[in-house]
């Protein structure tokens, strides 16, 4: 069982249509989906997408994206102490990086993962784990 690992933008833009990247996400979903793949995603996502939405001022909407993330993710990662232990070292590793993409890559790192889905550029820093675009990774 291949689990992909999809960050908190591609549950944003795949539940706005106005999004350039709205198809892509759906494409993407679709074939995971379709080819029994496990979606999975960290508890952080949820945070991000509340936190998002009430920045935007939309939080009925971001608390419906969250319970239709919850329905699309097979699987949510917890946010352990040792999830703790390997975001302290990266943050040391990565000074400049943002808080939120090192607990994503922390996640990936505790569950052995080697990509995640995103159309954040700035997780091309990581070297321990490979980004990639829904487009990239349908290809």
């Amino acid at each position: 069982m291949q689990l992909v690992y999809f960050d908190t933008n591609i549950f944003i833009y795949l539940f706005n249509p106005a999004s350039p990247f709205h198809l892509n996400c759906q494409k993407l979903v679709t074939y995971c989906q379709k080819n029994n793949l496990t979606i999975v995603t960290s508890a952080e996502t949820f945070q991000e997408i509340i936190h998002y939405s009430k920045n935007i001022k939309q939080l009925t909407k971001g608390i419906d994206t969250a319970k239709i993330t919850l329905e699309i993710a097979d699987q949510i990662l917890s946010i352990t102490e040792n999830t703790i232990q390997i975001y302290l070292n990266q943050a040391q590793t990565y000074q400049s990086s943002g808080s939120r993409d090192l607990i994503h890559l922390s996640v990936c790192l505790e569950n052995k993962l080697k990509n995640i889905i995103t159309y954040d550029e700035d997780f091309n820093k990581f070297k321990q784990v490979k980004a990639l675009k829904p487009e990239e990774f349908l290809t």
